[in-house]
């Protein structure tokens, strides 16, 4: 029987739990993610959802989580989107109750790294994902090593002041609901080719060309790949970006960088937690010949 690990993907709306292997994932689960849970109550939804998945296939727990994390010990800092999830000693709480060894990380930093280890990249590529969903979320590989910053901080774009408030306002679905809709809706609307709902993606495109403007002038990346709920809604909102782009970024640097819409989907945070745990756990020598 092959060993797997038990990946969750914990994000402001929606959690994800499944049992993954280098070459796929077995099993998938979606659950409602209660963002105004208490901390208690967030912690025993973790355990419950990953009770219902964990078997004795499973050698380890990831969890990629939409907060900065303190990367010794893996605790939740601070989770904008649930807010009272702070301070959570996360790594110690899922070992002991599970009994295996556990990891986490920022979810876009899984995200990113699921995206370079499944895509046909150099070793040496600079690529960035940049997840577009309850918020914005960015993980950075470096000459293909993933940066995290001490409290994964590292990529956090969406926070950056922008107007009248901060980037993941405007490029992320507090875009739509701040508009009285949601992304999903707008994007029905747009197919029907409603003209109100494009135009909402016309303005998100523009606001999503400034983010990009930003992480391009921190790192000039070979590669930016769009992933997340939002970025399902691509065609609608790219002729916008890139009309924005060539307005913000100087023509060499647009033209040999490389965005791309993510083909992994929600599996991409998933091989990214997978290769995390491998390679931290390769780090610290513990890990056996015998993973498959």
């Amino acid at each position: 029987m092959s060993q797997t690990l038990l990946c969750v993907d914990l994000g402001g709306t929606k959690a994800l739990v499944a049992k993954v292997t280098a070459t796929g994932v077995i099993e998938k689960r979606y659950f409602d993610v209660d963002g105004s849970a208490s901390k208690q109550q967030t912690n025993d939804f973790l355990c419950r959802i990953i009770k219902q998945v964990v078997d004795n296939t499973c050698i380890g727990i990831v969890v990629g989580v939409p907060s900065m994390v303190l990367m010794e010990t893996g605790e939740v800092i601070e989770t904008v989107n649930i807010p009272n999830w702070k301070n959570v000693q996360l790594k110690q709480l899922l070992s002991t109750h599970f009994k295996l060894p556990v990891r986490v990380h920022n979810d876009a930093n899984c995200f990113a790294m699921g995206e370079f280890t499944q895509g046909n990249f150099k070793s040496d590529t600079n690529l960035i994902g940049i997840c577009l969903g309850t918020g914005l979320g960015a993980g950075l590989v470096l000459n293909g090593r993933l940066y995290t910053g001490k409290h994964s901080a590292a990529g956090e774009f969406g926070s950056f002041s922008y107007l009248q408030g901060i980037i993941e306002h405007f490029t992320s679905g507090q875009f739509f609901i701040n508009q009285g809709t949601t992304g999903k809706q707008a994007y029905q609307e747009a197919l029907a080719n409603d003209a109100h709902a494009q135009r909402l993606f016309d303005e998100f495109g523009k606001h999503l060309a400034h983010a990009i403007n930003h992480v391009i002038l921190a790192f000039d990346p070979d590669v930016i790949v769009l992933g997340g709920s939002v970025a399902q809604s691509s065609a609608c909102f790219l002729p916008s970006l890139h009309i924005q782009l060539a307005k913000l970024v100087n023509p060499v640097i647009l033209q040999s960088l490389d965005i791309r819409i993510s083909e992994l989907g929600d599996d991409a945070p998933l091989f990214g937690s997978h290769a995390l745990f491998i390679n931290d756990m390769a780090y610290e020598q513990s890990l056996g010949a015998s993973y498959a």
